[in-house]
């Protein structure tokens, strides 16, 4: 029973240092994919990403948890990144993303020092059209699909499961609960939660 304790501490380390492997097989990826990223990039677990015609920036000291040995809290899925058309995804310095989904028609922007947490999804875009016969059929009139540019404030926490839906632009130093589907601007140095999520109280600066 002794040696589990330090089993544990090795299996621990062992877990913590594998960005070593995995941040460059990422960067690869990544220009593959026409994406641009600064310095101190640490990533644990391949990313996804889709880029055909878009662009993706990422600043300096962006850190990615990218699979489920990296998240222990209880979803799976990895950082997926699908960029249609000519959309722009802009990620700013010391953000960190954790087995998050982000679909990007037109824009996404997220700020500095900004924490995206397990299962978010952010998505800019309908994906399809609303009106059943533009979306009916084998041929979808893309022309009909709605989508509106994201952006997320410098210092935001977007807690596990949360959606944001296009057009939103959440404020510097919000706070967004786990589990809220945000379908509205939210002001800087707020709480929000729910679905649809609703204020909650402010936020200390």
């Amino acid at each position: 029973m002794g040696e589990w304790p330090v089993w544990r501490r090795i299996k621990s380390k062992l877990l913590s240092e594998l960005h070593v492997i995995y941040t460059p097989v990422n960067m690869v990826r990544l220009r593959l994919n026409g994406a641009r990223f600064g310095k101190g990039l640490r990533t644990k677990g391949l990313i996804r990403i889709h880029n055909p015609h878009g662009r993706l920036v990422i600043g300096d000291n962006v850190r990615m948890n990218s699979a489920q040995w990296t998240n222990p809290i209880g979803f799976s899925g990895r950082v997926n990144f699908l960029i249609v058309k000519d959309g722009r995804i802009t990620i700013g310095s010391n953000t960190g993303l954790s087995c998050c989904s982000i679909t990007c028609r037109t824009s996404v922007t997220i700020g500095d020092n900004v924490l995206i947490g397990a299962g978010v999804k952010i998505y800019d875009t309908d994906y399809h059209p609303l009106s059943a016969s533009a979306r009916c059929g084998i041929e979808q009139r893309w022309e009909d699909v709605v989508s509106r540019e994201i952006v997320i404030g410098d210092g935001s926490f977007i807690a596990a499961g949360a959606m944001i839906l296009k057009g939103v632009h959440i404020g510097r130093n919000c706070v967004i609960g786990a589990g809220s589907v945000v379908t509205c601007d939210i002001p800087d140095n707020q709480i929000w939660a729910g679905n649809p999520a609703r204020y909650i109280r402010d936020n200390r600066p």
